[in-house]
């Protein structure tokens, strides 16, 4: 089955952007012992396999207003490449690799565009990763709209959705912990689809949500 992997590029430069090892931290499962920029590879070097079809689309937000940002990113989609490269020299698999960008903005017509962008890159019955860690605030929502979409009307098969998580001591992480937040894409869907009676059974049903 084809994966794609969608990944919001870092827009900060080297002296704010570090590897970390998220082995075993948080509730992802990460078994992967090397330190990573992207949390999103400690996942896939555990799940790709030989020969796997695989395209990474990487969402880039550009400024226009600052040279020294766009350098950034550029930057940190090479690093992204080199990394998940690395990763695959034992693996095998095939990757291909997609730059999207969008405008550092948050205008109605610029989440448009977005959504729009990441949705141009969904193909059907493929299964689907995300990485929410880098990036504007507003990413995630669009990036976990597209996602329902894609699961209702592409088939699409949603994985895992991950963020990465660190704790700031003197310009350098501590702590690092990776997140498997997929439960609220479930969580949004629970919502949209529920037609209780009442809102009493509708807290009810939220609760055993939790519960799982």
């Amino acid at each position: 089955m084809k994966k794609i992997v969608f990944a919001d590029i870092c827009m900060r430069d080297e002296q704010a952007f570090h590897k970390a090892c998220y082995k075993g931290s948080g509730n992802a499962g990460s078994n992967y012992a090397e330190e990573v920029y992207y949390p999103i590879n400690a996942i896939l070097a555990d799940k790709l396999k030989k020969d796997d079809d695989v395209k990474v689309v990487l969402v880039q937000t550009i400024d226009k207003e600052d040279e020294r940002e766009q350098n950034n990113v550029k930057e940190n989609t090479e690093k992204f490449k080199a990394e998940l490269n690395h990763i695959n020299e034992s693996i095998n698999a095939k990757i291909d690799y997609k730059e999207v960008c969008a405008d550092y903005n948050e205008l109605k017509e610029n989440h448009e565009k977005r959504i729009m962008t990441i949705l141009e890159q969904m193909e059907e019955d493929a299964e689907l990763y995300g990485d929410i860690t880098f990036g504007p605030r507003t990413v995630p929502m669009e990036m976990l709209c597209a996602f329902a979409f894609a699961e209702q009307f592409y088939n699409a098969d949603i994985k895992k959705i991950v963020y990465g998580q660190v704790k700031w001591e003197n310009n350098t992480p501590k702590e690092p912990q990776l997140f498997d937040i997929t439960s609220l894409h479930y969580l949004n869907s629970l919502t949209y689809n529920m037609q209780p009676d009442t809102k009493e059974e509708a807290m009810k049903a939220l609760k055993l949500f939790f519960s799982l």
